[in-house]
């Protein structure tokens, strides 16, 4: 099962679904609870920074939303982050890893590509690796320096004026050479390196003399407003992210006002323990909030999923074995934990396992064409859309106090 989870996307359809749905006309979509538990913490001053946002600055607010494959792909993100930037400004993608360099799926709205061949790479959840991934989850080191990288962003409003090389640290000053001009990077810290470029552009060519592994890149523009960072792996438990050297000091980078945690589906398809579910919860929460001492905590529970499982039943007088699908009933335990952990360290609950439908919704996912039929795990591209939608919500609900709910948008 663990390797459905290292694969994760290559199965799921692309349909010709239409991007935009109405939550409102699926019954079993619980938007009336859309809300965010609170669970006595106090958003206040998230508020407050939101609304002193002016757009002659260039003040940012920083969100880090950390997941799984639900979040590697960024449908359900690049929904948030358009919804959220809409409203407050648009600061900048962020962070973008280097997943397809690394041998994985990798979000549409960014490429980064190297004419220069990565002779080693790794990725958070295999095993098997002989370099170490950083912050973004994956690693590629190259087979000499200096190497050529292209980054590039893909839609509208996707200029950046500032971008931070992602990289395990350095044994000598990195330096870059950017569109064949020199740049002279700024050292943020060991693992990061900022390049500002002399003008807003789209895409970048460049050649890094790096002696180490490189992670990714995070771009910014000059103006204010929101900066939506998501870091998914496939197959990514809480604990995964535990085993990155320094990760909360990795995080620090993207100065977060809110780290968003999004796992738990693994963990269902796992053999941890219940105690040790809660203790990865708490360990990579006390991690983050070490290296972050000022950021506010948000975490999410997974929908209703179904497992692989074979059958014996007679026909024609014979019996076989069938594969088929059975609900994970792990899943609502996961939720469980994480809803418990929430109420414990008073650190607010978006509850997406009950507004999905809760108990037997995982049918109405599929049968509705927002689950991929194929594995019963993930979900079409509208399904993942349709989330994004409704966190959206919960989330403007809880910055500015009312919101007309958007989950059609």
């Amino acid at each position: 099962m663990a390797t459905l989870f290292r694969i994760i996307f290559f199965s799921i359809l692309i349909t010709s679904f239409s991007s935009s749905i109405n939550a409102q006309s699926l019954d079993f979509i619980n938007t009336d609870i859309n809300t965010i538990e609170m669970n006595g913490d106090d958003w206040s001053e998230l508020k407050e920074e939101l609304q002193n946002l002016r757009p002659w600055t260039s003040d940012k607010f920083n969100i880090l939303h950390i997941g799984d494959s639900h979040i590697q792909a960024d449908i359900m993100t690049s929904v948030v982050r358009r919804i959220l930037q809409q409203e407050f400004g648009n600061g900048g993608r962020g962070c973008i890893a280097a997943l397809k360099l690394a041998g994985t799926n990798q979000p549409s709205d960014y490429s980064i590509t190297s004419s220069t061949k990565p002779y080693a790479k790794c990725r958070l959840a295999k095993h098997s690796r002989n370099i170490t991934p950083g912050v973004t989850g994956v690693g590629v080191r190259f087979n000499n320096n200096p190497s050529k990288l292209s980054i590039t962003l893909h839609g509208e409003d996707s200029l950046f004026s500032n971008i931070t090389l992602l990289h395990s640290p350095s044994h000598k000053y990195i330096t870059a050479n950017a569109n064949q001009i020199p740049c002279i990077g700024t050292e943020i810290s060991s693992y990061a390196t900022s390049f500002n470029l002399q003008h807003e552009i789209q895409a970048v060519n460049i050649d890094i003399d790096l002696d180490g592994t490189f992670y990714g890149a995070y771009v910014t523009n000059n103006r204010s407003g929101i900066v939506y960072n998501s870091i998914g792996n496939n197959g990514a438990c809480f604990s995964h992210y535990l085993d990155i050297d320094s990760f909360g000091t990795q995080t620090k980078l993207f100065n977060p006002q809110l780290i968003i945690l999004s796992m738990g589906t693994n963990e269902a398809f796992g053999s941890a323990s219940n105690s040790d579910i809660y203790a990865s919860i708490d360990s990579l929460v006390s991690t983050l909030h070490e290296a972050n001492p000022e950021a506010k905590f948000l975490l999410t529970t997974p929908i209703e999923s179904q497992k692989r499982i074979r059958k014996r039943v007679k026909r024609n007088g014979k019996y076989r074995t069938i594969r088929t699908f059975s609900v994970n009933n792990k899943v609502s335990v996961v939720r469980d934990i994480i809803k418990q952990y929430g109420k414990d360290k008073h650190i607010p609950v978006w509850d997406l396992y009950e507004i999905a439908g809760g108990k037997g919704s995982s049918n109405l996912w599929i049968e509705n064409g927002l689950m991929n039929s194929r594995d019963h795990v993930h979900c079409n591209v509208i399904g993942y859309e349709l989330q994004g939608s409704l966190l959206s919500d919960a989330l403007l609900m809880q910055m500015r106090g009312n919101v007309e709910i958007s989950a059609s948008n």
